[in-house]
């Protein structure tokens, strides 16, 4: 039930809210004084700082001289001159090594959103890059933060969603987002310790998993499992840089011991012993193997950990999408399995001419006046993506109490009909359903009535879509087996790869 009520709060905060977006704290407020004076961007936007922000103010301060600028794909990269980078020198090789970080997401950006403008095609994603070290004063992240929490009254609906953004908890973070922004903090420890590496594939790595979420959450309704969501990130990712960030590789080095050749004993009568050995000895023979969860190690992400996943799929239990719906499981092992199969359905197996899983979900929704968002369910637009299967099909035509029984929560449907609803039990759709309940007049349904029955459409739609995985996740376990089969060996090209692809294709549609 913990579950379900995330959910439903979840699916809320993704809800327009009736009230004003709060304002930020006075603490907030000398924050964004200051930053908008250091950036010194002249009284336009200065006399604008005791009222509501916007996307023009935010863009307006960024291109200050206080900050340096770089277009990278469709990413506009900015690094603050302050602070930690306020030397020339410092801030110019910050920018260099970012921009050359940021580089190979263009091809996959292109590949993956490269259809009409929606929720990331089409759109320019701010990055802004700081480095302040707060135990020593330094202020330029926060004024960051405080300067995207005024913009967020009239920028992505990141705030008026009910999403914090100057908070004590966000600017003691690396990143902080909205649906369109990131701002990077290098002086935070956790990219401190990854040094220029950082840089390099880490900011990357963030951005992706930023523009993922995006199209996840925004571009199609329902809770989106943890396979789906990392696996996701870690696909782009991999295609972009050729192996994943999130990972590692652990070693055991080991010498074994060492001898010179040589003898002892009694010499028989009338012989000599052996000359002695004489030089420096050998090189020690030191022999270095792969340590820990070999699920993780980088060095097997680049081939999608496919010969593990082929020994894995001769064990007892092997790795199954079915198997992590039913127990709502996410370990190491599942998380390679899921970017190897979501390589093998957004990338081998693509036919030419479809659009990619991403391109699919970058579609920007609209919230009618009942209040649900007319975004597909995601188990819907996962479903286009793999051809989809009948059992989908049929769950979505169900009515609402044909649905409740076959799922196993008939205590849904005793609650709806107590509260007078039978009808919108006829419908089958979430979205009908929610319009059914905004058309009721108000002086036949108190509040509490109507907020009960809001509540429980989304806890019958949580349930609905998890059937869903279900079924999707015994599809796609059926096509990854099909094509673990017909190669032992990850396809890289040619023939092998046309194979594999054409398995996959067709255990799906069986």
């Amino acid at each position: 039930m913990v579950l379900v009520t995330t959910w439903i709060l979840a699916a809320l905060a993704l809800a327009p809210a009736a009230a004003a977006p709060a304002n930020l704290d006075d603490a907030g407020r000398d924050a964004l004084a200051a930053l908008v004076a250091r950036a010194d961007v002249g009284g336009a936007v200065t006399d604008s700082v005791g009222g509501p922000g916007s996307r023009a103010m935010f863009l307006q301060v960024l291109s200050s001289d206080l900050f340096l600028h770089e277009a990278v794909g469709p990413f506009d990269l900015f690094v603050m001159k302050a602070d930690g980078l306020e030397s020339r020198g410092e801030s110019r090789r910050v920018m260099t090594r970012a921009r050359q970080g940021l580089e190979p997401l263009v091809s996959v950006m292109e590949r993956a959103f490269g259809g009409e403008p929606g929720l990331v095609a089409g759109r320019r994603l701010p990055i802004v890059v700081a480095s302040s070290d707060r135990r020593d004063g330094e202020q330029g992240f926060d004024q960051l933060v405080a300067l995207l929490d005024w913009a967020e009254d009239d920028y992505s609906g990141w705030k008026p969603s009910g999403n914090p953004v100057w908070t004590d908890e966000q600017r003691a973070k690396l990143t902080v987002r909205t649906w369109e922004v990131q701002l990077f903090n290098l002086a935070h420890a956790d990219a401190v310790a990854q040094g220029d590496a950082f840089l390099d594939h880490g900011l990357g790595y963030y951005t992706l998993a930023h523009v993922t979420a995006r199209v996840l959450r925004q571009g199609a309704w329902g809770m989106v499992p943890p396979w789906l969501a990392q696996g996701l990130i870690d696909e782009l990712d991999i295609a972009a840089y050729g192996e994943a960030w999130v990972g590692g590789d652990w070693f055991e080095r080991q010498t074994p011991g060492w001898f010179r050749p040589g003898w002892s004993g009694f010499v028989p009568q009338g012989m000599s012993p052996p000359a002695p050995v004489r030089g420096p000895p050998a090189d020690l023979a030191v022999t270095v193997k792969d340590s820990g969860d070999s699920w993780q190690h980088r060095s097997n992400s680049g081939a999608r950990h496919w010969n593990d996943l082929v020994v894995d799929r001769g064990s007892e239990a092997p790795a199954s999408f079915a198997f992590m719906a039913e127990h709502e499981s996410f370990l190491p092992r599942d998380r390679a399995y899921a970017r190897c199969v979501l390589h093998l359905l957004t990338d081998v197996a693509l036919e030419e001419g479809q659009p990619p899983l991403t391109e699919r979900l970058d579609r920007t929704p609209s919230t009618p006046p009942s209040g649900m968002p007319d975004a597909d369910p995601i188990t819907v637009v996962f479903d286009r993506a793999l051809g989809g299967l009948p059992e989908v099909a049929e769950l979505e035509a169900m009515p609402l109490g044909d649905v409740l029984e076959l799922v196993g929560h008939p205590e849904i449907r005793e609650q709806i009909e107590a509260l007078g609803a039978d009808e919108m039990l006829a419908l089958s759709d979430h979205r009908e359903q929610a319009d059914w309940l905004y058309r009721q007049p108000a002086d036949e349904m108190e509040w509490d009535t109507r907020n009960a029955l809001w509540t429980l459409i989304l806890e019958a739609e949580y349930y609905q879509q998890l059937h869903a995985w279900r079924a999707l996740g015994a599809a796609l376990d059926r096509a990854a087996a099909a094509a673990f089969a017909a190669s032992a060996e990850y396809p890289k090209r040619g023939p092998t790869r046309q194979r594999v692809g054409q398995a996959f294709r067709e255990a799906l549609s069986e």
